[in-house]
């Protein structure tokens, strides 16, 4: 069903409702530039500088590459390189066709020009590819790495590549629950936390406590037992301070 006219071409409604929510406010006018100048001209494909994006959309150098690039990434422009540095785009979702090979199909004219002819069944199965790429996109960006999580801590470089495979060799995830906690024992203990997962590394420990004989061989620290009656008068003494503690 084709129902949204935009400067003498057509949205389908699956477009509208399904596209522009996840489409962050650069994107769209970046697209709806990449839009109006192809398809409504009549083109597949048309050559857009930057400076053109900036002028069309009254975006920011930086807004534009940003917007476009993730336009791009995500499958719903497509750029090739042109002269002068400058991007040759056309638009993925949707794909003109002859009036005769689809009855959904219907022309708008433009000012002087014929409108570009777009179907909502043609572009249904694009759609949900683009949706997934929005979508996984949005995941990834959302959700630090493993990396930039361990970077918060101060664990960088080869440290941080051997605590990933110690970890995983521990069957352990690398959360920021694990990463306070190795933060807190190591606090307690007057280290600092890259000097504590060290020690776990070396140690194969899965974990670091401050009690855990780190500065020795790596053997859990224990209390000394009390000795018992028996034991305590085997001793060859037996003063009266050697009781204490005694049950």
């Amino acid at each position: 069903m084709l129902d949204q006219d935009v400067r003498g071409f057509i949205f389908p409604n699956s477009i509208i409702d399904e596209l522009l929510p996840e489409l962050s406010h650069s994107e769209l006018k970046c697209y709806l530039c990449v839009l109006r100048k192809t398809k409504g001209w009549n083109k597949e494909e048309d050559a857009i500088s930057v400076s053109q994006f900036m002028k069309v959309t009254g975006l920011s150098n930086k807004a534009v590459i940003s917007a476009c690039e993730s336009l791009v990434e995500r499958e719903i422009l497509e750029r090739r390189s042109g002269d002068r540095n400058t991007g040759i785009y056309s638009i993925k979702t949707y794909k003109t066709t002859t009036s005769e090979k689809s009855s959904l199909v219907k022309n708008f004219p433009a000012t002087s020009e014929k409108s570009s002819q777009v179907t909502s069944e043609k572009s249904s199965h694009t759609i949900n590819n683009i949706k997934n790429n929005i979508q996984n996109t949005n995941k990834k960006n959302t959700k630090k790495s493993v990396l930039d999580l361990l970077a918060d801590f101060g664990i960088t470089g080869q440290l941080a590549d051997d605590f990933m495979i110690h970890r995983k060799a521990c069957k352990a995830p690398i959360t920021e629950t694990a990463l306070k906690g190795f933060q807190r024992e190591a606090d307690k203990a007057g280290i600092p936390l890259a000097e504590a997962i060290t020690i776990s590394i070396e140690r194969n420990w899965r974990g670091f406590k401050s009690e855990w004989d780190w500065r020795g061989g790596g053997v859990i620290h224990r209390q000394p037992q009390k000795m018992t009656f028996t034991e305590k008068n085997a001793q060859p003494w037996n003063r009266e301070e050697d009781w204490e503690g005694v049950f």
